[in-house]
């Protein structure tokens, strides 16, 4: 009787311990093929995984003189290179005085140059005349 018990008791031990268990389951067919950088349990950041949104940044300049303000493919080429001319007329919030104009220009300019290239200037007015010859906007 003490065999059946003690042969019991290590049945018992071996069925339910959790180390033992894995041995004697079915294994669980997982819903995802893991390679070697699978993170099991990793949260998805959002600022990571979502679209990129494109960074805009302003070259300011007192009026709309070659700018092709409302073009839409001049508007779409300075978008792509990620500027955007602004008519500020003198004496505005962000034209106050031509020192913080110029001093705004020439860090979106070092921002321009380090992202599309030194000759990123001669690319924009490459644009700029196949976009005015192509919708023939010649005032302005």
């Amino acid at each position: 009787m003490r065999r059946i018990f003690i042969v019991t008791s290590i049945l018992c031990w071996i069925f339910t311990n959790p180390w033992t268990l894995g041995a004697f389951c079915q294994t669980v067919e997982k819903d995802y093929f893991p390679t070697p950088n699978t993170k099991i349990g990793a949260t998805p950041d959002a600022k990571k995984q979502g679209e990129k949104k494109p960074t805009i940044r302003y070259l300011i300049t007192n009026d709309t003189k070659e700018t092709l303000a409302g073009n839409l493919c001049f508007e779409e080429v300075t978008a792509t290179m990620g500027f955007q001319y602004i008519a500020i007329p003198r004496g505005q919030l962000l034209n106050k005085n031509g020192f913080s104009r110029w001093w705004h220009n020439a860090g979106v300019k070092f921002m321009l140059t380090l992202k599309n290239g030194p000759f990123w200037k001669s690319k924009v007015n490459r644009k700029f005349k196949e976009c005015r010859f192509g919708s023939g906007d010649y005032v302005g």
